[in-house]
């Protein structure tokens, strides 16, 4: 990596799309643990909310190979930086006028396919903003500032619910107030610059095409293991059903970001030390974990608990994948490398959540746990016979 790309626009970059990243999060958090409460409302069904996550989030999906092959053949990536994060911004406050869940829909629909914009480029901006043993504290240090959005969404949308708490609509004036710091997010924007991309790969040996096994399987066993994966807003219900009051929502909420946002660069500067293998190994086993003491647990505590076990997993996984997949992946197929990723894990993510839904309808919340740890476990042993079969037939350690 020259120079320019590894020092000033380092810490410039990383430090300025965290502050994106940040405004955003805060906004898209004082309304997404609402939302579910806000469908209940509105007659939505566990199956249709399953629905309505799992269509916004997979439909959006299909355009992030788009928007990320796009981003490498134009070799730009502020502008779909710029497309991604203004689209959601304008999308939220229009939850504040529906009256029926299908504009629900069409409101994730958009501020999905606002993410699908950006996020191929900015991961890829990022991981050519650093150097090659500085990744995972890079995307870690990304997904702290991320989730210290998550913390301070949910609580500004508690005070406003005080505030306005004498009116009907103070659910639907939260969505509203949302606008004004996904609008801040934007003014962040200009202070980032592109960077220079290097044609040779980034270690002897190292096969960093699309097509590699190890870029493949990881892929492959990342969208079995979202089976297992549906979507937040079940935990929340989760929380309701053991007693959680609808004020408190967004404080478990809160509670559940703080340690995202703490064990997030821990775990990625851990990754840059150790491999990022190990740690995704361990962030398989320990969400299956979790997902199964959901299921088993009866009480309010243990929700709570598990809330903050669950942003532990955050930190074991979000950051150090884009970080594996940049240590895969020569820097002209970043983009559409996050671009495939994203695809495959966000169209797993119908039926997960679909799933999830019917069988909480059908057996109760206990048993939509269990089924979603098993689908976890199996992409698991997915990830662990690519790194076998690489052993056994190259001779090589695992990638």
């Amino acid at each position: 990596m020259n120079k320019r790309n590894g020092g000033k626009n380092a810490g410039r970059n990383v430090f300025f799309l965290g502050l994106v990243s940040l405004f955003t999060d805060l906004s898209s958090q004082m309304i997404y643990p609402l939302i579910p409460e806000f469908l209940v409302g509105l007659g939505a069904s566990k199956t249709i909310i399953g629905l309505i996550e799992g269509v916004a989030e997979s439909t959006a999906s299909l355009l992030r190979t788009v928007f990320g092959r796009w981003s490498d053949k134009v070799r730009k990536r502020k502008a779909f930086i710029y497309a991604g994060y203004g689209l959601s911004a304008v999308s939220k406050p229009f939850l504040y006028l529906a009256t029926c869940w299908p504009p629900v829909l069409g409101v994730r629909f958009a501020d999905r396919v606002g993410k699908a914009a950006r996020t191929p480029a900015r991961d890829a901006l990022i991981s050519t903003s650093v150097a090659a043993d500085k990744k995972g504290r890079a995307f870690g240090f990304h997904r702290a500032m991320d989730r210290l959005g998550g913390i301070g969404g949910p609580l500004l949308a508690l005070l406003l619910l005080h505030l306005f708490s004498a009116r009907e609509d103070k659910v639907r004036l939260v969505f509203l107030f949302s606008f004004v710091p996904a609008v801040v997010a934007l003014t962040f924007i200009p202070f980032v610059r592109e960077t220079a991309r290097r044609v040779r790969t980034e270690g002897p040996g190292k096969r960093t095409g699309l097509g590699s096994r190890a870029f493949v399987l990881f892929v492959i066993s990342s969208i079995v293991f979202t089976l297992g994966n549906s979507s937040n807003v079940f935990l929340i219900l989760k929380a309701r059903e053991a007693g959680l009051s609808v004020a408190m929502i967004p404080v478990i909420w809160a509670f559940y970001n703080v340690f995202c946002s703490v064990s997030s660069p821990i775990f990625g500067s851990l990754s840059d030390r150790i491999g990022r293998v190990p740690v995704i190994i361990v962030s398989f086993v320990y969400y299956s974990i979790v997902y199964v003491l959901f299921g088993l647990s009866v009480g309010l505590w243990a929700v709570w608990v598990l809330f903050g076990a669950y942003g532990i997993y955050y930190g074991l996984s979000a950051g150090i994948f884009r970080a594996y997949i940049a240590d895969l992946v020569e820097p002209d197929f970043r983009a559409t490398a996050y671009g495939i990723f994203n695809t495959g894990i966000g169209l797993a993510l119908v039926p997960a959540s679909i799933i999830f839904g019917a069988v909480w309808d059908a057996f109760g919340s206990n048993w939509a746990f269990f089924v979603s740890a098993g689908f976890s476990m199996v992409g698991f042993a997915i990830f662990l016979t690519g790194l076998t079969i690489k052993v056994r037939h190259k001779g090589l350690p695992g990638p």
